[in-house]
């Protein structure tokens, strides 16, 4: 059976045909010119359900992002696509193959849509039975097919492609970057989609802040020094959140209310932990100021840092049951949480610095680092122009850390000295951003190793400024982009980059602000044509703002 969808797809179905062009488009530039000739075929595979190691039972799905991209089947389990054009020309064939409901599967999981249900939901040219796959290739006999490489990275082709790949002309290189350069720039079915994703995610972050800030308060109110341990049968009529896994966990819940996934892993750092630039270990209570950390010490001395996600120090030994609780005001400290809501495949990617204990307010010196950050971030966002480029961008971001730091102290010597000393990497070690989409990291390959037209600048700065950034190249319309400034005080780069011997460094001040652990605000922009950088991300960011709601308000 098959059947034809109008051409005239709903608003709410992802452009796929459009997005199926645009991949046409670029893997014709990809050819040689002797082969922009005759037929080509793309088939793409999507993601069969899949089972922990040696056992049934179920991962969580994610859909195959190329095929997303192509079908906008983000749910639906082994279907498959196959996309035929001629080069040069402007209009592609577009079919879906959705697989039929097995009955003895069925009896275990949710059967797959009805062609009926599927016309209804996905933009394509026709949808038939992947039944019919054989037959749809045998005519393309004389065509050459594309696939993605037959690694384990991507689904395994059903046995009748491999079947028909023994026939024909086959071509497995460049699919992938033709892919990554067609999903580098969004259509604005795929922005409305990330758009969703950070609605959501912002959300959540407010949420977070919220529950956190009335439940700082009201800890702080009754103070106590006796402790509590959960069983998992209390019921929650109000959220309790203190600990990094109690902020995860309302984080999560609040998104899946709204009927989303995580896009990545949330972090989840307090304190000393936010120097991990991705900690994803999530299971810390936060310090009580009513629990001395030394037998007799009741002083708001911070505990050391320590190195890595876990730690070489008491601080972080997992010793203490998470289950144990206490009563007291938390010590006051920063939050950062690195989390992000995926709405239909489409990844949002939002972080926000927040304070705990001290009344919902930022510590003097934590204050201090957020106000940098902050001015990092909005700096540079106003940069973002089409036909900016992003390493200018990344630069400036470090010019500004440099002169925070001579206003508090902390670096000294002249600003020019300072920039081509390479100190700065070790407070701004990552990138300014990347790109997004359905992946978080969006067309990563191409872009690590694409550099293009680097400015002067760049070669006249330490390379080690630009080692982790993710685009070296000029900004187009309709990028999505994260702009994602940090300021860490992490104990292994500052030993790495020589920051202890710095003649360039007030060690004494240095060591004020190394309690501080790091700071990260970050946010999702589309580059737009004409125009300054349009922003996705709706929680707020101002200092004045983010107390408020850490306050209880």
């Amino acid at each position: 059976m098959t059947l034809e969808t109008s051409p005239n797809a709903s608003s709410s179905k992802l452009p796929a045909r459009e997005h199926a062009a645009k991949v046409a488009a670029e893997l014709t530039a990809l050819l040689p010119e002797a082969e922009r000739t005759g037929t080509h075929a793309v088939f793409l595979q999507g993601h069969p359900t899949t089972t922990r190691d040696d056992t049934d039972r179920e991962l969580p799905f994610h859909q195959e992002a190329n095929f997303n991209y192509l079908t906008g089947a983000h749910d639906v389990h082994s279907a498959s696509v196959l996309v035929v054009f001629t080069p040069g020309a402007h209009e592609v064939q577009h079919t879906l193959f959705i697989p039929p409901a097995d009955p003895l599967e069925t009896m275990w999981s949710v059967a797959p849509p009805t062609l009926e249900d599927a016309a209804g939901r996905f933009d394509a040219g026709a949808i038939k039975s992947t039944a019919d796959i054989g037959g749809a290739l045998a005519a393309l006999t004389s065509a050459t097919l594309h696939t993605l490489p037959l690694t384990t990275e991507y689904p395994p082709l059903p046995a009748a492609v491999l079947d028909v790949l023994k026939t024909t002309t086959h071509r497995t290189e460049l699919l992938r970057e033709a892919f990554h350069r067609a999903r580098l720039t969004k259509t604005e079915g795929e922005i409305a989609r990330i758009r969703q994703a950070n609605d959501i995610t912002s959300g959540a972050h407010e949420v977070l802040m919220r529950e956190l800030g009335r439940f700082a308060a009201q800890r702080a109110k009754q103070g106590g020094r006796e402790t509590k341990t959960r069983t998992g049968h209390e019921g929650i009529t109000a959220w309790e959140v203190e600990s990094e896994a109690d902020a995860e966990a309302l984080f999560v819940a609040t998104c899946r209310r709204m009927g989303a996934e995580q896009a990545y892993l949330p972090i989840v750092a307090s304190g000393s932990h936010a120097s991990t630039l991705h900690y994803v270990c999530n299971d810390r209570l936060f310090p009580s100021t009513s629990q001395p950390r030394q037998p007799g010490d009741t002083s708001f001395t911070p505990r050391r840092i320590a190195r890595g996600c876990c730690g070489d120090v008491p601080d972080h030994s997992h010793v203490l049951p998470t289950s144990s609780l206490h009563n007291g005001a938390f010590e006051p400290q920063v939050l950062l949480v690195d989390a992000g809501s995926d709405w239909q495949g489409y990844a949002s990617d939002v972080t926000r610095t927040i304070p705990v204990g001290n009344g919902g307010k930022f510590t003097d010196r934590a204050g201090e680092i957020y106000e940098l950050v902050l001015r990092m971030q909005k700096e540079t966002e106003g940069m973002v122009r089409v036909g900016a480029h992003w390493d200018e961008l990344h630069l400036h971001a470090h010019k500004v850390l440099i002169d925070g730091f001579l206003a508090l102290g902390i670096f000294k010597g002249d600003a020019d000295d300072v920039l081509q000393s390479g100190i700065t990497a070790a407070f701004f070690p990552h990138g300014l951003g990347h790109s997004l989409g359905l992946d978080v990291h969006d067309s990563l390959q191409l872009l690590r190793a694409e550099h293009k037209d680097l400015p002067p600048s760049t070669a006249a700065t330490p390379a080690k400024l630009y080692t982790y950034l993710r685009i070296r190249q000029k900004l187009t319309a309709n990028m999505v982009l994260t702009v994602e400034p940090g300021c860490y005080f992490p104990p292994q780069l500052l030993d790495t980059h020589g920051v202890w011997e710095s003649e360039f460094v007030d060690h004494e001040v240095l060591k004020r602000y190394l309690p501080v652990g790091g700071v990260r605000i970050e946010d999702v922009v589309v580059v737009r044509e004409g125009a300054p950088a349009e922003n996705l991300t709706t929680v707020g960011r101002e200092r004045a703002w983010i107390e408020a709601r850490c306050a209880g308000q």
